[in-house]
């Protein structure tokens, strides 16, 4: 990319990141048979000890037309049957860290598991780690005879819990958080709101200002399940394709740490410690 699109990236030291999602999605691979993730799972056994199957993932493509394509759907966790072909799930101990296959998909999650857990950053763990499983994985089809892997669509996903009691109380103090919603004038009408939620596309530019992928903004209320603490859930989602790998990475990682400060408040951005 046109190193004019590359300003320096945003830190904060207490981000509200909670969970991370890295995803390649490539041609399914026909040879790729239920008895094969047994297979792997015992290369990758003493990381992940624990696995799970869940039906498997809907293909996902951005696609630039007249238009709008269907809101999608946040699943990266969805529970459900056994579809084929299906999905396994792959645990470290602590639950912290899952890899997810299927025959044309590869994920990789990092999540929040306790209070006082840290997020490990982008660079050097969470795209480190996701190379080193991949490799794994790839070199496990070659192994096997089923085949190689052609990426066709990339998927980077920030999930963050910003947690009311810091800047802000309850819902309606949406504007305490964020930089796109002010209160309407009239205190009368509308009157006071008692939550927000949206979601909101913006594109993704290559470096000849055509369309590679796009960003997706989710923001919902929820509670803390822990403890009842209201809170908004923010899930930033850039999906889309640069090049033959997994170049579009490292681009929908930087939309998302810039778009997430540019929709937040300076006041929100002082709590979770700016860089």
């Amino acid at each position: 990319m046109d190193s004019s699109h590359k300003p320096n990236l945003i830190n904060f030291d207490e981000p509200p990141v909670v969970e991370t999602v890295l995803s390649a999605q490539f041609e399914k691979l026909e040879g790729f048979r239920s008895i094969h993730f047994g297979l792997f799972w015992e290369r990758v056994r003493s990381q992940f000890p624990q696995s799970q199957e869940q039906g498997a993932l809907e293909p996902s493509f951005e696609e630039f037309g007249t238009q709008p394509p269907p809101v999608p759907r946040i699943q990266f966790l969805q529970s459900g049957g056994a579809a084929l072909p299906q999905r396994v799930l792959l645990t470290d101990t602590a639950n912290s860290e899952m890899m997810q296959i299927q025959s044309d998909r590869f994920i990789k999650n990092w999540r929040k598991t306790g209070e006082d857990d840290t997020y490990p950053r982008y660079e050097p763990v969470i795209r480190e780690a996701f190379h080193r499983d991949f490799e794994i994985f790839k070199k496990f089809l070659a192994d096997e005879g089923i085949g190689s892997v052609r990426v066709t669509q990339c998927e980077v996903t920030y999930v963050n819990h910003i947690l009311s009691g810091k800047g802000w109380s309850d819902w309606s103090e949406a504007d305490k958080v964020f930089t796109f919603w002010n209160p309407p004038r009239d205190p009368h009408y509308p009157g006071k709101m008692e939550d927000f939620a949206m979601h909101t596309r913006f594109p993704i530019y290559g470096d000849h200002q055509e369309k590679i992928g796009r960003l997706h903004v989710d923001v919902q209320p929820a509670l803390r399940s822990s403890d009842g603490l209201p809170m908004y859930v923010m899930n930033l989602t850039a999906r889309g394709q640069y090049g033959e790998g997994t170049d579009f990475f490292d681009i929908g990682r930087r939309y998302i740490v810039h778009s997430f400060k540019s929709l937040t408040t300076d006041q929100m951005h002082r709590i979770w410690r700016e860089k």
